[in-house]
């Protein structure tokens, strides 16, 4: 089986009652429960409930192939397959949507009255009504997939036993999955629960004969072992000992599409009990699996020689491959992140002109912006600074991606009931969102390479990625490169006054080479790179920078524990400049400045039009504008999925 092509399953859940899996939440004056749904407003079964069900009965499935042995072989396969605290699970499960869903959600989605009764009178007790949700019988479909990868990133390679020993644990542990959801005990949740590689869903009796005709095979025989991760593909990466030239012309650069299909979880430091989401994806994200897929590509051309999958392993560490982070675009144009020396009016002071939306449902409201930098503060307005969002110049809009909220209870292992006080709530970026990065290789690689990467060119690559992914509720995409293309040549800058806007987070190392992020670290880190600036002096009415920093936190999946926190220039930060070299500088921005860039941090941008402007207005973009999974459109591809 190769690594390139997940082994996935096909899975059916057809319900026999009514159903619900709800999200312990309500609707104020309304319902007290609602069933969770997907952005069609349909219901569905997440991927997590799914996962834990059919967790539950492999393990009994398991120990009945072991006989009764609670240390034999299908046990310790079947907890490999499902994880641990310490290793992370390598079966997946998607959300399981409606086959055929009606065209007005209400059609299968009702409301239930329920009491409590007093066990000492048997009469129902006062303030006890309840009024929850239920999904009427109904077929949906969802997916497993067997991980192509470890914790590490390393590649997994599933040979044929291990797969139909999956797929029998699977397809036995679905067979026994009575009911789903809440109120099991009263009667709701009946359902057949089918795994299988060929099988209609509902169709209960084929998958029966196919594990009958397996446990024959298997009978006498033990399970496998999990795959383990090619010791190849451990090997460090070498650091040569030139590194990657950075003048202009020297690289290639190409689109990354990443479109979400599931919401995303951009790691951000957990608040107490809610999990909170960059409203971007870190360049950290996407490298990993950039590389992993060139390499794949190139170890899988026929004749590749040694030698050259190597460089292609080691070009990260040697400044040879480079991804930017992802950020949401509107209408094919990239987002950039606001300039934090824009201000616009507060609200009463002639701030929007609220104007109706469009039939296409675009925000009309348009915001009057003063450019700090160049204009003075009007005398007669007072001004908010505009600091969060994106700036679309092209459309001549600003907005940012609507984070959606999703609420979970941690589950006990040994129990398999509700942790107590793990309830949290995870905030994501919605379904339906387009995100773009730039992918640079050096140009002396591409020319290595060149064949290998336009095959990739054009391809919908499917991909999980960010936080939480396992869980199969979040972060699923589909990832698309486009052709790579010489990087533009240097634009002429202003040697005597021009702009730096940072697209991106800053990593710039203090005097004593730890974690800086001063104005002084950042000159500094310029001068180092061959192209030093000097920030020009301000007047007193107009800015001559916008600075704000950002602590940036990530998790270590393999070590099980959060990484150092770095201090950074955060991203929409905009220096006034002199410099020397302004040929340097202009070819700096294809790589960036300070730490990490291959991870796309450094980035920017230099003498940008829209910072020579004084004033202007901006439309504003609504959520829908930006991931418009609610009109039809992309609920109907995601319904032929």
């Amino acid at each position: 089986m190769s690594p390139s092509s997940p082994t996935s399953f096909p899975l059916s859940v057809t319900f026999h009652s009514d159903w619900g899996v709800t999200t312990g939440t309500g609707v104020a004056g309304g319902v007290d429960s609602v069933v969770e749904k997907d952005e069609r407003g349909l219901p569905i079964v997440r991927a997590t409930v799914l996962a834990g069900v059919v967790r539950e009965q492999s393990l009994l499935a398991a120990q009945a192939l072991d006989d009764g042995d609670p240390g034999g072989s299908w046990r310790a396969f079947a907890s490999a397959l499902f994880g641990s605290d310490l290793a992370p699970r390598l079966v997946v499960f998607s959300d399981a949507r409606l086959i055929d869903p009606p065209a007005d959600p209400a059609d299968l989605i009702h409301e239930v009255v329920s009491l409590s009764i007093d066990e000492k009178t048997g009469t129902a007790r006062e303030d006890f009504l309840r009024i929850f949700e239920r999904t009427g019988a109904c077929r949906l479909r969802g997916e497993v997939t067997l991980s192509d990868v470890d914790r590490d990133g390393r590649p997994l390679t599933w040979s044929d036993e291990q797969r139909d020993a999956a797929e029998l644990l699977l397809a036995l542990a679905g067979l026994l999955v009575r009911a789903i959801g809440s109120n099991r005990a009263a009667g709701d949740g009946v359902c057949d629960v089918l795994i299988h590689a060929d099988h209609e869903p509902g169709d209960t009796r084929a998958v029966k004969d196919w594990c009958r005709t397996q446990l024959g095979r298997w009978k006498g025989r033990g399970a496998p072992q999990v795959p383990a991760a090619d010791a190849a593909a451990a090997a460090a990466p070498v650091l040569q000992a030139s590194r990657a030239p950075t003048a202009a012309g020297a690289f290639h650069e190409a689109t990354l599409t990443i479109d979400l299909r599931t919401p995303v979880v951009s790691y951000e430091v957990p608040m107490s009990n809610e999990i909170r989401s960059l409203d971007f994806l870190r360049g950290t994200v996407l490298l990993p699996w950039v590389h992993r897929l060139i390499t794949r590509t190139v170890a899988q051309t026929p004749g590749a020689s040694e030698a050259l999958v190597q460089e292609v392993r080691d070009a990260v560490v040697n400044g040879e491959l480079l991804v930017s982070d992802g950020v949401v675009s509107y209408q094919g144009e990239r987002g950039l992140p606001m300039p934090l020396v824009f201000s616009s009016p507060k609200v009463g002071q002639g701030a929007e002109s609220q104007e109706p939306k469009t039939a296409e449902g675009e925000g009309d409201e348009e915001t009057c912006v003063c450019n700090r930098m160049r204009a003075e503060e009007p005398e007669n307005e007072v001004h908010k600074p505009l600091r969060n969002g994106y700036v679309f110049p092209t459309a001549g809009a600003k907005g940012a991606p609507a984070l959606i909220g999703r609420q979970s209870t941690a589950h006990d292992a040994a129990t398999g009931a509700a942790r107590d006080g793990q309830l949290y709530l995870v905030r994501a970026l919605p379904a339906g969102l387009s995100l773009q990065a730039t992918v640079t290789v050096s140009t002396r690689l591409y020319q290595r390479i060149g064949e290998q990467l336009e095959t990739l060119a054009g391809t919908g690559h499917r991909a999980r990625l960010g936080a939480r992914r396992l869980s199969g509720t979040f972060g699923e995409t589909e990832c698309t490169l486009s052709a790579f293309a010489p990087s533009p040549a240097p634009q002429v800058v202003d040697a005597e006054d021009t702009t730096i806007w940072f697209t991106s987070d800053v990593l710039a190392r203090s005097a004593r080479l730890g974690p800086g992020g001063s104005l002084t670290d950042l000159l500094a880190a310029f001068e180092r790179a061959g192209a030093p600036i000097e920030l020009a002096e301000a007047d007193g009415t107009r800015f001559n920078a916008g600075v704000r920093h950002r602590r940036v936190d990530s998790w270590s999946a393999a070590s099980h524990q959060p990484r150092a926190t770095r201090m950074a220039i955060q991203a929409g930060s905009v220096l006034k400049v002199r410099t020397t070299a302004p040929e340097k500088l202009a070819a700096l921005a294809a790589v960036g400045i300070g730490e990490l860039r291959a991870q796309g941090f450094g980035r920017f941008v230099v003498g940008h039009p829209l910072l020579e402007k004084e004033t202007f207005t901006l439309r504003s973009l609504h959520g829908e504008d930006l991931a418009p999974t609610a009109d039809g459109a992309a609920a109907s591809k995601e319904a032929q999925r």
